[in-house]
């Protein structure tokens, strides 16, 4: 019996080991990508090859070099066209002609096309046809009689209608100059939906040189619709290389209004290759405006997203370690836990006390107000948890942030009755959360609340057997 116990305790030590590892591994960055390194298209020239139906643009240096354009993603573009001239297949490729994923999504494309219809299929390096992280794999586009595209539809790679943003679909209306004027989104059935982002349609605003200057939200009716942001429309100025510098948000009547995060006016810089690089918040008059957790703006450092201060520096705050150094989130947990496990028992309440208080300050607290939301689909980030890091870093981050909470509780109280502690508090965060609009209410940050909790319980369970078999020894 005593050998068949210690064996459930070394099993237990053994998978919390494993536990912290695995969460310092699943949280370590990914490769860091050089936004600023190389040249851009506009800085290389385009060498145009065609052999039958196959034509091949490639992007060359002042030294004839094939090189990747940065703004692109790639050196080499491929286009397979029909005896119609139509194109029925691209591929893209690096400089040394290697399948290149473009978007972290596809290296490819196939088109298919039937009587005033075009069929869309994203592909793999190898050409098979893929599913997007965004749920679809296939767009069926229909065709007006001067081949501009009116509707798309996704479906997956059975062929069935899927989902996307609360949309099966979208149709595009065209201005007199034959300019996209309006999107509409759609339901299964081709009638206008209300999409995840608030609004069932949006109007496009276009300047003298045909830039999009400006869109503007609708519902099923055709009234003013407000986004999830808040706002009913957008002013867009650019920059000389056409990129959106700055967003005006708008309320109904169309004149500048906060948004739900509070600023009225983003200012936007970005990369070499386009990439976003900062974004900086400001009032109706231009001023400088902090929110929700101090910050002026924001940059982005490849996958890292950092805080700034009013003078456009990153602050130094516990935020920005967590995006630097997302391990110090276990770090942190498990310095907590053995806090909660060895201090004496009143300290350890109050530890406990204080960690409740963190975990409803992390949750609640300088959180933007928005519209109410929930996501009660089990395990909805399960396909995106290897492809993206800030998924993985939000899964293992909602699982440690009530360890700590597990081992307090339980290091006080020794019931069985303490695992639904975690539950019932996270099932409250997250309702409180939907009431209010302070953010998702999901099912996964319910069971990653949950579990994470139960880790601390066993922790504290596994100790308080190592002390008693060492109290036995030492009576013995």
């Amino acid at each position: 019996m005593k050998n068949k116990m210690k064996r459930k305790d070394n099993f237990f030590l053994l998978f919390l080991l494993t536990f912290i590892i695995i969460s310092m591994l699943v949280v370590r960055p990914d490769d860091k990508k050089e936004y600023e390194t190389g040249f851009t298209s506009e800085e290389l020239k385009i060498k145009e090859k065609t052999d039958s139906e196959l034509i091949t643009y490639t992007y060359i240096n002042s030294s004839g070099e094939n090189t990747v354009a940065i703004d692109k993603g790639y050196a080499i573009r491929e286009q397979l066209k029909n005896i119609n001239g139509q194109i029925i297949r691209e591929n893209y490729y690096d400089a040394d002609g290697n399948p290149v994923k473009l978007y972290d999504s596809y290296y490819g494309l196939s088109y298919e096309y039937k009587d005033h219809e075009q069929i869309i299929q994203y592909l793999d390096s190898k050409g098979n046809v893929i599913q997007l992280s965004a749920g679809y794999s296939t767009i069926i586009r229909s065709l007006d009689d001067t081949g501009r595209a009116i509707d798309d539809f996704y479906y997956d790679m059975h062929m069935k209608p899927v989902s996307y943003l609360g949309t099966y679909g979208f149709h595009r209306d065209y201005d007199e100059q034959g300019k996209n004027s309006k999107i509409t989104y759609l339901d299964k059935n081709g009638e206008p939906v209300i999409s995840s982002l608030g609004y069932a349609a949006k109007e496009y605003q276009y300047d003298d040189e045909g830039n999009v200057v400006g869109e503007f939200y609708f519902d099923t009716q055709g009234n003013p619709a407000k986004s999830s942001l808040g706002e009913y429309g957008q002013l867009y100025e650019r920059d000389v290389q056409n990129y959106i510098s700055q967003i005006v948000y708008l309320n109904a009547e169309k004149n500048p209004a906060p948004t739900n995060a509070g600023y009225t006016i983003l200012r936007r810089t970005y990369y070499r290759d386009g990439t976003v690089d900062t974004d900086k918040y400001f009032d109706s008059n231009g001023n400088p405006i902090a929110l929700s957790k101090g910050q002026y703006g924001i940059k982005h450092s490849g996958k890292i997203t950092l805080l700034l201060n009013k003078n456009g520096y990153t602050k130094i705050c516990v935020d920005n370690i967590l995006n630097v150094f997302p391990f110090m989130v276990i770090v942190f947990g498990c310095v907590i836990c053995l806090c909660m496990l060895f201090l004496p028992e009143k300290m350890s309440v109050f530890l406990t006390l204080i960690y409740v208080l963190f975990i409803l300050y992390e949750t609640l607290m300088f959180r933007e107000v928005g519209e109410a939301r929930i996501n009660l689909v089990p395990f909805s980030y399960a396909g995106k948890f290897f492809k993206e890091q800030t998924i993985r870093i939000g899964v293992i981050n909602n699982i440690w942030l009530f360890v700590p909470l597990g081992t307090g509780v339980y290091r006080r109280f020794r019931n069985k009755w303490v695992l639904l502690v975690p539950f019932f508090m996270s099932v409250a965060i997250e309702t409180t959360q939907y009431i209010t609009g302070l953010g998702i209410a999901e099912f996964d940050d319910v069971f990653g609340n949950t579990l994470g909790g139960w880790i601390g319980i066993l922790l504290v369970k596994t100790m308080i057997s190592y002390k008693r078999k060492e109290d036995l020894i030492i009576r013995t």
